[in-house]
C-alpha cells in the first residue's frame, strides 16, 4: 500500500509518494516524478531476505541516481502509470466559486486550481504538484466536503 507523504527541503514542499519498502534502492514518486532513494536503518521486518542485498557498486548517490553507470537498470513496469495520476482534494467543507482550470491544461506546483468559500472565505487552492489535468470533479456553486476530489493531475 502506498504512502503520501509531504516533505520539506529548504524551503520546498515537495509530495512523496512511497510504495514497497522492501528494496534497497526505493522506488519512490516525487512531485510524481520517480526516483530511486537509498534507505539506511530499515527494521528487520522491513528488509525482506528474498531479495538481493545491492552491491557496493550499484550504489546510489544522493541525487537518486546510480553511481555505476554499467549497471543494469530494471525496464518500468507497466503498473507505473496508474499512480502517477494525483487527486487534488478538497482541505476542508465549502462551496466552489470557480474553477481555474480545464482539463488538458499543465500546471505546476502553485497555479491556482480553484476558488473555495469556506467559514465566509473565500480560499484560493493551489496545485501541490506538477501534471496534466485528466478530469474536474466540481464546478461553480457546488457544496464540498473534507476530502472531496476537486481535480485529477496526471
Amino acid at each position: 500500500m502506498a504512502k503520501t507523504l509531504k516533505v520539506k527541503v529548504r524551503d520546498r514542499w515537495f509530495t512523496v509518494e512511497v510504495g514497497d519498502l522492501t528494496g534497497n534502492p526505493v522506488r519512490v514518486l516525487v512531485d510524481g516524478d520517480p526516483v530511486d532513494v537509498d534507505l539506511e536503518g530499515l527494521t528487520a521486518r522491513e528488509e525482506k531476505p528474498s531479495l538481493p542485498a545491492p552491491q557496493p557498486a550499484e550504489a546510489s548517490t544522493a541525487s537518486g541516481r546510480k553511481a555505476n553507470p554499467n549497471a543494469p537498470t530494471p525496464p518500468p513496469t507497466p503498473t507505473a502509470t496508474p499512480a502517477a495520476t494525483k487527486m487534488f482534494r478538497s482541505p476542508m467543507p465549502g462551496v466552489i466559486l470557480s474553477v481555474s482550470v480545464k482539463i488538458g491544461d499543465q500546471v505546476v506546483t502553485g497555479d491556482e486550481v480553484c476558488v473555495l468559500e469556506a467559514m465566509k472565505m473565500q480560499q484560493v487552492l493551489r496545485a501541490d504538484w506538477t501534471g496534466v489535468v485528466r478530469a474536474i470533479h466540481v464546478e461553480p456553486g457546488q457544496q464540498v466536503s473534507d476530502g472531496d476530489p476537486i481535480v485529477e493531475l496526471e
